[in-house]
């Protein structure tokens, strides 16, 4: 299916703004939707309509959504891949850095799908593109919030695939493995080795948008980038669940032992 328009969140940076990049060179009618504004994205690309909309507010989001059902200008694809990363689970739980990625990575992908399950499509077909991580297989104890955003993300969009087959609504992911956007956060407090090997698995920024836009044009329901990446998280949940403490976060990023305070035995 040739994409026509395409509405892309989280465009400021990293995949979203390579995204925007691609396809409106290829003449691709754009929305962009982002929380902030980037003049000089927007002086360079004056044909991309950009609404400043923050993907947490569901209101804004759903009233975006009936306004381009309303005026005829639904796009035929929707790419909801803003999302952060924070450390919330270091020294202490952090629920304000935790709620704040849920908030985004997963609100803000559900905001969209709510109000689009309510409208009719116009081209005949719909895709919903979510854009998630091999870490919601295997977590980072030390973002936790990263790890269950993109988990229950995962889950919903399988579900719905299943829900919505045969219909003019299409649920599509990527789940991405390691790609050196902003997301990537920890890389100047990891062992050396650790950050050695996530680089020999990682992709390329313009590998993962391609993979994006060949998932969106097809008819798949899922697409692994990069798939060497598979092996890595798949030897790191066995690693989890062997060793006692491998990357379980016993000890905090400073090197320092959880909770000196352990219970006396009895």
């Amino acid at each position: 299916m040739a994409i026509r328009r395409v509405l892309i969140t989280g465009t400021t940076s990293g995949i979203g703004r390579s995204l925007l990049v691609h396809y409106a060179s290829l003449g691709v009618e754009v929305i962009s939707v982002s929380r902030r504004r980037d003049p000089k994205l927007e002086s360079e690309y004056p044909h991309v309509r950009f609404e400043c909309i923050d993907v947490r507010d569901a209101d804004a989001v759903e009233r975006l959504v009936q306004e381009l059902s309303t005026s005829g200008t639904l796009p035929d694809a929707f790419i909801l891949n803003a999302g952060i990363n924070a450390i919330d689970n270091d020294e202490s739980f952090d629920l304000a850095a935790y709620k704040a990625v849920l908030e985004t990575n997963l609100y803000g992908v559900l905001h969209f799908v709510g109000p689009l399950t309510r409208v009719a499509t116009q081209s005949g077909r719909c895709r919903v593109i979510a854009v998630s991580s091999l870490a919601g297989f295997v977590g980072n104890p030390y973002g936790i919030g990263y790890f269950t955003s993109k988990r229950a993300l995962i889950s919903c969009v399988d579900t719905w695939a299943k829900m919505y087959a045969d219909t003019d609504l299409v649920f599509q992911q990527v789940i991405l493995g390691p790609v050196p956007t902003g997301i990537m956060i920890m890389a100047d407090r990891m062992p050396a080795w650790m950050v050695r090997t996530r680089n020999l698995f990682s992709g390329t920024l313009d590998g993962a948008t391609q993979a994006i836009m060949d998932l969106a044009a097809s008819g798949e329901k899922l697409r692994y980038y990069p798939r060497r990446a598979l092996p890595l998280f798949l030897g790191m949940r066995v690693g989890q669940s062997l060793l006692p403490g491998f990357y379980q976060g016993q000890r905090t990023l400073s090197g320092s032992r959880r909770r000196n305070n352990t219970p006396k035995s009895r």
